[in-house]
């Protein structure tokens, strides 16, 4: 009896031990199914969707288009690269700002001493390297504000196909500032258009064809370099597209201004300060061909001779700390003092002018120029001008001589000399020291 008791107790241990056993072993198995399950949601990570073999992402493509948009204003820079070009001109371009009416062709006030040799819009003040160029040697140079957007990193558009033989055959492109489209079209269209968008129907036989070589010019050397510069082809006055004006441009087509061999900048504007400003002192760069010459007609010719705007201290007091940095107080007579003009001419252009005491700003000359493109945004006719202080109205005048930056080629001054007998050639002349036209 003592053994079979014995024998079930044992039996009974024995049984419970492996009940024991395998429970054990169950929970350990549903402990580590947890813990990984735990894992494996505290670690996950969003999905990333894996880009397919040969697909590249369209990014890079999209923020160098973005940077490119053609923008516009009385100028910017950029530095020629030599990139393999498209086979066509894109069809869609991005939007584009026009600029103000600043009286002279669109490029310069831009910075012609890093464009492709060329000529407005409204930039970011770059600082201006002096330097200066050899008078035998002229450099290539780029207008990137008006280059039509890029369409990929390798790729750029090209100028269109000339035919130097056949100038009838001869297709350009510009932009058009009334559509702000890009066209491309026979030079005889592109010419007459772009010079009806320039001056009035009623301008001299020879003020227009002087006007169409320099605009040729400009359009060709610039596509040369696939840039497009700005134009208007549609012209507000249509009714100045008259067989009159298709004729005199059909006189002088395909004859453009050189310079020791080289296609010059053709750069112009509508009226000067009794005498023509210099690439020299507007760009910073000794163009030959693009040095002060006296223009005496524009006093008795220029509607915008004499032009003047009124500004009260307190927005005077603004302008100045916005565009300059440089803060006003005392007494606002005492605050500007032009200093310079250009050769010391009467109602010259300003070289220099104290602002506060100050004659430099953010690292640059302050100048007519700063004033009429920085300060007032391209509102002044032009960077010659006298200034007064009247304390009754606490206000300032600015009176301005001219219309536009000044360099080159004098619209009104082209209109007088041409009604005086002289040809296009000898307008030319005058106004481009040293060129020949062919």
């Amino acid at each position: 009896m003592k053994k079979a008791s014995v024998g079930r107790v044992i039996l009974a241990l024995s049984i419970m031990c492996i009940y024991v056993f395998l429970f054990g072993i169950v929970q350990v198995v549903h402990v580590s199914a947890d813990t990984e399950y735990e894992l494996e949601v505290s670690i996950s990570q969003p999905q990333q969707t894996k880009q397919p073999v040969g697909i590249v992402t369209e990014q890079t493509t999209v923020n160098i288009a973005e940077e490119r948009k053609p923008t516009a204003a009385d100028g910017t820079a950029g530095t020629t690269a030599e990139i393999p070009l498209q086979s066509e001109v894109p069809e869609e371009y991005p939007p584009v700002v026009l600029p103000p009416d600043n009286g002279e062709n669109y490029a310069p006030d831009e910075d012609i001493s890093t464009l492709p040799d060329y000529t407005e819009t409204e930039i970011p003040e770059t600082e201006i390297p002096e330097t200066e160029i050899p008078e035998t040697e002229i450099p290539e140079t780029e207008i990137p504000e008006t280059q039509a957007p890029e369409t990929s990193v390798e790729q750029e558009t090209p100028p269109p196909e000339n035919n130097a033989d056949d100038p009838s055959e001869e297709q350009l492109t510009v932009y058009d500032l009334q559509t702000g489209e890009y066209v491309t079209d026979s030079a005889r269209e592109i010419v007459t258009r772009a010079v009806i968008g320039e001056i009035w129907n009623e301008f001299p036989d020879e003020a227009v064809k002087a006007q169409a070589v320099a605009t040729y010019t400009y359009i060709k050397k610039n596509n040369m370099q696939g840039v497009y510069p700005k134009a208007i082809y549609y012209p507000t006055r249509q009714a100045d597209l008259t067989e009159r004006m298709y004729s005199l441009v059909d006189g002088v087509l395909g004859q453009a201004m050189y310079y020791d061999g080289e296609m010059i900048q053709s750069v112009f504007f509508a009226s000067s300060c009794g005498y023509t400003n210099s690439s020299l002192n507007v760009w910073g760069v000794d163009y030959p061909y693009l040095r002060s010459v006296d223009c005496p007609f524009d006093e008795s010719t220029d509607p915008n001779w004499g032009d003047t705007k009124t500004v009260s201290s307190d927005e005077m007091k603004q302008k100045i700390l916005s565009a300059l940095g440089i803060s006003l107080d005392g007494n606002p007579a005492d605050w500007f003092k032009i200093i310079s003009r250009l050769d010391d001419r009467e109602k010259g252009w300003i070289t220099s002018i104290s602002v506060g005491g100050m004659t430099m700003a953010n690292g640059k000359r302050i100048d007519g120029r700063v004033f009429r493109e920085t300060v007032f945004g391209y509102s002044l006719k032009s960077a010659a001008f006298d200034l007064s202080y009247d304390e009754a109205s606490d206000s300032f005048t600015f009176t301005t001589y001219g219309h536009g930056h000044g360099v080159g080629f004098s619209q009104y001054g082209a209109k007088t000399l041409a009604e005086q007998g002289y040809n296009y050639e000898q307008i030319l002349k005058h106004y481009f020291t040293g060129i020949e036209i062919y």
